[in-house]
């Protein structure tokens, strides 16, 4: 098979390699697998930044659903191992939703917050991300929103406020 022309180009915007495994030289990593045999394989406080999303306990075809804390049981060994690969002045970014049980709504992310305070690690921000569609409830509100916790390993961490920064959409001082 011939590659096309433009297949040697170098890309235009820089986008860094994905390693499908670590490797110290590596800016990205995306490590297929089990995430607890993947992380007991990789060196303490190698990770300058994780962000992860664990299984949310609702039964979807990737897990079995179960008694809240049995599921904060298995997640338990896995939060020790992202804490121990994280380097200090690393963050760690952890998403999650809400269980639901008996039409009662359980907060992971409040659940969640005592394994990382064990290991010293500081909140930083509580980011509650909304969007438009999902499951519909008929007994409460639709639950339209999940949260991503944002820790930090010590107080010397990297935030890139104005890479970020939203420009103000102030209409009382443009009206002045």
């Amino acid at each position: 098979m011939n590659k096309p022309a433009y297949a040697d180009e170098q890309p235009l915007f820089g986008a860094p390699t994905i390693a499908a495994e670590f490797s110290p030289e590596a800016e990205v990593v995306v490590a297929p697998g089990d995430c607890l045999e993947t992380l007991r394989t990789l060196p303490r406080g190698s990770m300058q930044l994780i962000i992860t999303s664990p299984p949310y306990n609702i039964g979807k075809d990737y897990e079995k659903a179960t008694e809240l804390d049995r599921y904060l049981r298995a997640l338990a060994p896995i939060v020790d191992e992202l804490v121990r690969v994280l380097k200090t002045g690393g963050s760690l970014c952890w998403q999650v939703g809400n269980y639901v049980e008996d039409s009662e709504v359980f907060p992971l992310d409040i659940f969640y917050y005592p394994f990382f305070k064990k290991h010293g690690l500081r909140l930083r921000n509580r980011i509650v991300w909304h969007f438009a569609h999902g499951l519909h409830a008929s007994k409460r509100f639709s639950g339209r929103y999940e949260v991503l916790l944002w820790f930090t390993k010590g107080d010397s961490y990297t935030f890139n406020l104005d890479d970020i920064r939203v420009p103000s959409n102030d209409r009382t001082r443009a009206a002045a």
